[in-house]
């Protein structure tokens, strides 16, 4: 297995001990915190002090590009000088389809929207995506060799993403924490395509945690 990018690897903050349940929340905002704080651990502390404007969607970029169009150029500056080295990505990125932004989303994997948290104090954003259970085992083995994901492992009550994980296109790039998973009874992979769907997640973060 190889990654084409710079992965925060499998092994921050296993999460094999709990349930899907957890998974699921942690996909919801902690997930991308840790994976966020391990990727910014060799880098200076980053700045609590920089704020966000919303900005209109951007058209699709190659990996670490995002819209900056909107912020200020003090808010800007603190990004570049604080933020950026940790993968943070700018304040005034777009809530959009992330994998389509990144050129790497397959045909067979559907968009459902963005969601994001302005009052979270890391600002998270995050894709969510669903993808057929007939074509759950190839989507696992793209993620795995695109991005870096670790395998998925069958937890508690459903097979879900062992650890946070975090994929960077290179230093200076944004940090993508990047999951899938389902809750259902324990089925081997061989009999994924009896489960209707799995759930895929990609978010970042617009501030330091």
């Amino acid at each position: 297995m190889r990654s084409n990018g710079y992965g925060t690897g499998p092994g921050r903050a296993g999460v094999a001990g709990v349930c899907l349940g957890l998974w699921l929340s942690v996909a919801a905002g902690g997930a991308t915190a840790a994976g966020v704080a391990a990727a910014a651990a060799p880098a200076a502390t980053a700045s609590a002090a920089a704020a966000s404007t919303p900005a209109a969607p951007a058209a699709a970029a190659p990996a670490a590009a995002a819209s900056t169009a909107g912020a200020s150029g003090d808010t800007l500056a603190r990004w570049e000088a604080d933020d950026r080295a940790a993968g943070i990505a700018p304040p005034d990125t777009p809530c959009q389809d992330f994998l389509q932004t990144l050129g790497r989303k397959p045909d067979y994997l559907e968009y459902l929207g963005c969601e994001q948290d302005d009052d979270s104090y890391i600002q998270p954003m995050r894709a969510n995506y669903r993808v057929s259970g007939s074509s759950a085992v190839k989507l696992e083995a793209y993620l795995m060799h695109e991005f870096g994901m670790p395998e998925l492992e069958y937890v508690c009550c459903g097979w879900a993403s062992p650890a946070p994980f975090a994929w960077r296109a290179g230093p200076g790039g944004v940090a993508y924490d990047i999951g899938m998973g389902v809750e259902t009874p324990r089925l081997p992979r061989a009999q994924w395509d009896q489960i209707p769907s799995f759930n895929v997640s990609v978010g970042i973060v617009r501030k330091s945690p």
